[in-house]
Formats: C-alpha cells, structure tokens, sequence
C-alpha cells in the first residue's frame, strides 16, 4: 500500500504540476497571441483527441501485458516484444497522424474555421505545424502507458513534471520573442520530439535484458487483438462523445467566441490532473489482482480507490461549478470572460467530474477484459445525444454543449454502475453508490450552497483566490473524514507512523 501511496502522490503531484503550469500560462498565451489566436490552439487540441482512436488499444493493452510480467504471469522477454511491436506501431501511426493534419490543414482554414483578425494562410500554416507537433508527441502516450505497466510512475511523473516546464517555458520564451502561432508551434514541437525520447528511455531503461533483442511479433497483435479490438471502439466512441461540441462550436461560434468555450474548457479539463494519475496507478495494480484471483483485494482496492478518487474530485469540481465567475476572474484576471464563461465552466467541470468517478468502475472493467459495456454505452450515447448536441449548440452556442456534456456524464454515472456489478462484484454495487458518489457529492452541495451566500464582491483578485482555496481545502478534509475507508487508511498510517516515531 505504501507503494502505492508513493506511486499516486508523485502522479498528481506531476501532473498537478503541469496542468497548473499549463492553465497559468494561458492568460499570458492570450496577451501574446490573442484570443482568436488561442481558439487555433484550442483547435489543435480537438485534434489531439480525435485522433486518439488511432492508438487501437495498444496503449491500455501494453499497460496490462506488462502488469502480466510485474505480477510473475508473464516473462520480461514477451513483455520487450510487446513493447517493440507496439513501438513500430505507434511509429507508423505518428507519421500518419502527422501527414493527416497536414492535408487538412488549408481545408480547415479556408472553409471551416470563421476567422476575423487572423488571416487564413496564418491559420492553415499553424495547423500544419500542430501535425507535425502532435506527431512528435504522439508516441509518448505509448510509453507512459507502459511504464505504468511495470510500475514505474514515480518516474514518469518526475519525467513529466520535468518535461512539461521546459515544455511551457520554451513557448513563452517564443511567443515572447516573436508573438505569432508559428513561434508557439515551432516551440512545441521541439519540446514534444524531446519528451517523446526521454519517456522512450526510461520505458527501455525498466526493460533491460541482458543478451535479448526485442523483436516485431505479429503474433502478439493477434492475440491481443480481442481487448485491443474492444479499446479501440471505445476510444472512437469516446471521442464522438467528447469532441461533438467542440467541433460543431469550431464552425457555429466565431473564432473568438470559440476561444472563450476553449479558455472554460481548458480549466475543466484541469480537473484530469486529479482523474488520470489515480486511473494510471490503479489500473496495472487491478489487473495484477484480477489475474492472481484475489478477489478480496479486489473489494478493498476497488472502494478505497474509488472514494480516493471521490475525495480528489468532488471538492474541486463543486468548488469551480459553484464560483465559476470567482474562479475564472482569479485565474484570467479578466471579469468579462469570467462573466461570459462561467456558466460554460460550471457545466463542463460538473460532466467531467462524474467521468471521473466512472473510472474506477471502467478500470474494474479493463482489468477483467471486458470491453463490451463501456462501447456499447458509448453507441447508445452516441445514437440519442449526438443529434441533441447539435441543436443544443445550434440554438444555445456554447452553454448548450456544454449542458449536454454534463447531462451526458449524468446518466452514465447513474446507469453503467447498474449493469457493470451485474457482472463485476456484483454484492458492491450500493456501497459504491452510497460511499463513493451519494455521500460526498451531498455533503458538498449543502457546504458551498451555503457559502456562496456569502458576498465575495468586494474582494481582490488575490484574497478571493485565497478564499476560495480555503472553501476547497475545508471541503476536501470534511469529505475525507467522512469516507470511511480513506478515513481508516489514515488512521491506520497515523498510528504506524507514531510506533514508527517512538521505535516501537
């Protein structure tokens, strides 16, 4: 457990790191290059996702196939064919990626993006330089998976942390010199090829094997064609699922009404700094159980994980849903867009927070192989609200996908979890309902419900961040105290580390 303890700190803490460099950088990215500037940015992040159906599985497959040899069901020697093969894989799908991007660049431009300041060539020139970005970056999703896979997320996350403040601090310094998308794409590209290099040397560097050449087999591709099958159709229909808005708001908003939808976005996103780390952690940890059939284990990770997760994320996410305008003229210093995006931040943060309370259950999932619900889910999804988005978009702009992305993530939470412990744990399911998801989500409506009754108006920029952080921290620890396996794991490390203090 202390393993793990460790593993997941470093791993939020990392990731923390550089999404607050991230979201930091933001209103600095805006003085530079603008807003409209930004939706382009924004753009190439759409971009990022959807392409993510071409990872086919193999990311969550190596991540699993690798536990196989941290868990003694496999030998090191599969597991470097496995990372070999997938590596030649992923190269060849950068490449695609990047020359895809790149011949949809002027297309883009000219007919689908309405732009008022910047002119189109600007624009189609930048797309063409986010392909190749996101080509050079592409490939360390690959390795980070697989380190996760042989347990080495400290050292991922030191990696990150590392990788993303040169990342951050390298484009700065570029639009700084030169403000222009060209300078912010030139310098991700040159930070992206390095992380991509470095994360390919830590992962090779946990593999080593003496007197051993990893080599291409095709044969693991088909045996692990079934669950890496079942990934693949769940990354196309997540991607629908969360790329709909943003594409539909690309053409119908302005440019720089896009941007503001890019700008809330960015910041509920934020909210993935807590969800990803505790799914990267969890997830090779249970697989190992799954394939050693403790089950009781299983039980006891599954909850304490779960109310981990809902320990992480509910404070923050009500914290920003309920002071959206607070919480975006803290970060932005700009009361108009604090104004202009707050419903839209409030939205997007409440969606994304019930997607991460889903990520134990879909871990849970992933672990056993099963790979059905979470696609089928998807299609109906998919069939009923993608229609919905539209017209909500069309009619409403950003608030209405932003509205269908929180109704989204409100009826996965309340209907999956009744099919998936059918199947899975079946005797667990009312104790995650009402210890992971009823308990905490309650006590922190009623808390900052009350608290928004108190006038912030009169305050600065700088004490109202203060205040704010003070209402999370407050809710954060009530909300542990009241989960009772996190509360016990703490007492329990408490005690140990008394004995441990007197040499008991």
């Amino acid at each position: 457990m202390e393993r793990i303890r460790r593993a997941l700190v470093i791993s939020i803490f990392s990731r923390g790191w550089a999404a607050a460099l991230a979201l930091l950088a933001v209103p600095l990215y805006l003085r530079f290059i603008g807003v409209e500037a930004y939706g382009v940015v924004g753009l190439f992040a759409s971009f990022s996702i959807l392409v993510g159906f071409l990872d086919l599985g193999l990311g969550a497959t190596l991540t699993r196939e690798l536990a196989k040899v941290s868990a003694k069901t496999g030998t090191l020697a599969d597991g470097r064919d496995v990372a070999r093969t997938f590596e030649l894989a992923y190269a060849f799908i950068a490449l695609l990626i990047g020359l895809l991007i790149i011949i949809c660049s002027v297309p883009v431009a000219q007919h689908w993006v309405q732009a008022q300041a910047l002119d189109r060539s600007e624009i189609a020139t930048a797309l063409a330089l986010a392909g190749v970005a996101l080509a050079c970056q592409w490939p360390t999703n690959l390795y980070s998976a697989g380190l996760a896979g042989v347990h080495r997320q400290v050292q991922s996350g030191i990696a990150t942390m590392a990788f993303a403040t040169f990342r951050v601090a390298l484009t700065l310094v570029a639009v700084w010199w030169k403000p222009s998308l060209e300078s912010f794409f030139y310098a991700q590209i040159a930070s992206m090829l390095l992380q991509t290099l470095g994360m390919r040397w830590l992962l090779w560097s946990a593999l080593v094997l003496a007197g051993h050449q990893p080599q291409l087999r095709m044969s693991i591709v088909r045996s692990c064609f079934t669950f890496a099958g079942g990934m693949t159709g769940i990354t196309i229909t997540s991607i629908i699922l969360t790329q709909t808005d943003k594409v539909i708001l690309s053409n119908a908003l302005s440019l720089a009404d896009f941007g503001i939808y890019v700008v809330a976005g960015t910041l509920a996103t934020g909210l993935y700094m807590l969800i990803s780390p505790m799914f990267s952690v969890m997830y090779p940890r249970f697989s190992s159980l799954v394939n050693a059939g403790d089950t009781s284990k299983l039980i006891d990770l599954y909850h304490t994980s779960s109310q981990a997760m809902a320990a992480l994320v509910i404070p923050t996410a009500l914290v920003i849903a309920v002071f959206a305008h607070e919480v975006l003229y803290v970060w932005t210093g700009d009361a108009g867009l604090g104004q202009q995006g707050a419903w839209i931040l409030a939205l997007l943060v409440i969606g994304n927070a019930c997607n991460g309370l889903m990520n134990m259950p879909y871990v849970l999932q992933l672990a056993s192989g099963r790979t059905k619900l979470s696609f089928w889910v998807n299609v109906g999804a998919i069939t009923v609200l993608v229609p919905v988005i539209w017209w909500a978009a069309l009619s409403f702009g950003a608030i209405g996908g932003a509205a269908v992305w929180a109704f989204l993530n409100l009826s996965v939470i309340t209907v999956t979890p009744q099919i998936m412990h059918r199947k899975l744990l079946y005797s667990e399911k009312y104790k995650w309902y009402v210890e992971s998801v009823v308990i905490p989500i309650s006590f922190c409506v009623a808390f900052f419900l009350v608290l928004r009754q108190i006038s912030l108006e009169m305050s600065s920029r700088f004490l109202l961040g203060l205040i704010l952080l003070a209402y999370w921290f407050f809710a954060s620890a009530l909300v542990i105290l009241l989960l009772p396996r996190i509360r016990n794991k703490l007492k329990l490390h408490a005690a140990f580390s008394f004995r441990h203090s007197q040499g008991l």
